[in-house]
């Protein structure tokens, strides 16, 4: 049984470092800011992260893991076909990024703390080695390599991300709709 204290420090954490990361980048955040907020010390805070950026990173994964889980899920269910269940996957992972709108906004342009943008980018590289393993022999593209396309694929989507969170303003639909005209032919 998990300890109700640890659970309501992990929540305070938690809390704060959303709070402050809805307001400013990341790397302008310190642990005192943090421990400030969520009301507890530097010891603690340093037993839950290492610093503000991964702290945030622990926030947001969990999320995204379970986006790609269900996905994973939803495909050897045989409940979707490909391009179905990769635009289903997609569009949450869009919900996400529009829950944290100010946060990645914020967190994917900052030069000196990469920790949110490696996350993403973690995410969808995971999720794309996946898809791309489940696909039926002989429909990939003769000499890829898998792990990198993938990379190629998951930056380019978190390009996509961040493109769109600082740039004209357009609808959540065309960023969706352009992430998934991003994916080659051969995608499945």
């Amino acid at each position: 049984m998990v300890d109700a204290r640890i659970v309501q420090t992990t929540k305070a954490l938690h809390a704060a470092v959303v709070e402050l990361a809805s307001t400013r980048p990341v790397s302008s955040i310190s642990v005192a800011d943090v421990t400030r907020a969520a009301g507890i010390n530097r010891a603690t805070f340093y037993s839950h992260a290492t610093s503000p950026g991964s702290l945030l990173t622990a926030v947001l994964t969990p999320e995204l893991d379970a986006i790609r889980d269900e996905d994973h899920v939803l495909r050897l269910d045989g409940r979707a076909d490909g391009p179905d269940a990769t635009r289903r996957a997609m569009e949450k992972v869009v919900d996400h990024v529009v829950r944290y709108r100010e946060i990645y906004r914020l967190a994917l342009p900052d030069p000196l703390d990469a920790s949110i943008h490696q996350a993403l980018a973690r995410h969808f590289e995971e999720s794309s080695v996946q898809h791309l393993a489940g696909l039926p022999a002989g429909s990939l593209p003769e000499g890829l390599a898998v792990h990198i396309a993938a990379g190629h694929l998951a930056h380019g989507l978190v390009g996509a991300v961040e493109a769109w969170l600082g740039g004209k303003r357009t609808s959540r639909r065309a960023l969706l709709d352009t992430m998934n005209l991003m994916l080659p032919t051969w995608w499945g």
